[in-house]
């Protein structure tokens, strides 16, 4: 580890676990909703299949997996966070999906899931949280029965930008780079999943896809105060910002003179790849 790094725990979230964060991952899930459906589409989703989304959170992909997948399959969602993973189920349960369980564990350090071996395992912005990624995704292929596939979702977040350029989309940008650079985690992962797959001994990928948005402030501001504010408890720890630039930068975030700025997001990376027979 070097000295520009802290020590934290495999299974830390730099976002904090707060029913703001729960708030902004649903919304989150539902930005990215079209994406995630064309990819599962192509990776083969289908009636009957059982599947397993990893890192599941609110539970938003489990329900897209349910109605994919019909009452004749099953859909198991996995989470470290057990508060998060009971709401979800609770939601799932209500709007009709009993084919949705949940299971409470760290994937760094669960070697087995009772209902495996899955005919489709996911995860979607999980392995950026990860401090040994080739290793999380080689344990999640183990997980997929001959046949089956393997789909995973994650961020290249260098993307994040405007222009012309504006203090507070700066001051956003080094908050964040720096949080993830002090904790050790990878902006570029999501780049980086085709060498993962080959690093986890996977191999190529069978189709890769990327995704972006481009969206003016007035549609943005939301999403990106939510990271900002998830992410500011390690900020001032680490003395990225200050309490007094922190309320600045919220205030002005909101303001008519961003209005019509328009913010790329973050390029949400894909990979999938059917297990041999």
């Amino acid at each position: 580890m070097s000295a520009n790094t802290v020590p934290v725990d495999n299974a830390a979230y730099i976002m904090g676990r707060t029913s703001e964060e729960y708030t902004r991952l649903k919304r989150q899930a539902q930005v990215w909703e079209p994406m995630t459906r064309s990819v599962l589409e192509q990776a083969g989703i289908a009636p009957g299949m059982s599947c397993l989304d990893a890192g599941c959170g609110p539970g938003e992909v489990m329900r897209l997996m349910a109605g994919y997948v019909g009452s004749s399959g099953r859909v198991v969602g996995l989470d470290a966070d057990a508060a998060i993973g009971a709401e979800a189920l609770s939601a799932l349960h209500g709007a009709g999906f009993a084919q949705c369980s949940f299971r409470q564990a760290d994937l760094t350090a669960t070697e087995h899931v009772d209902e495996a071996p899955f005919d489709l395992v996911f995860a979607r912005l999980l392995l950026f949280h990860i401090r040994k990624p080739a290793d999380a995704l080689r344990r999640l292929y183990s997980w997929v029965k001959p046949g089956g596939r393997i789909v995973i979702q994650d961020y290249d977040t260098t993307a994040v930008d405007n222009e012309p350029t504006h203090e507070v989309i700066a001051e956003f940008k080094n908050v964040w780079s720096g949080v993830c650079k002090r904790a050790g985690l990878d902006e570029r992962i999501g780049l980086r999943l085709p060498h993962l797959f080959s690093e986890a001994g996977i191999g190529r990928p069978d189709g890769t896809d990327v995704a972006g948005l481009f969206l003016p402030m007035d549609v943005s501001w939301q999403m990106v105060t939510g990271v900002y504010r998830s992410v500011l408890p390690l900020a001032l720890q680490f003395g990225l910002t200050t309490k007094e630039r922190s309320e600045w930068f919220c205030e002005q975030i909101a303001g008519p003179d961003l209005a019509n700025f328009h913010v790329r997001w973050p390029l949400l990376m894909s990979a999938w790849k059917q297990k041999p027979l």
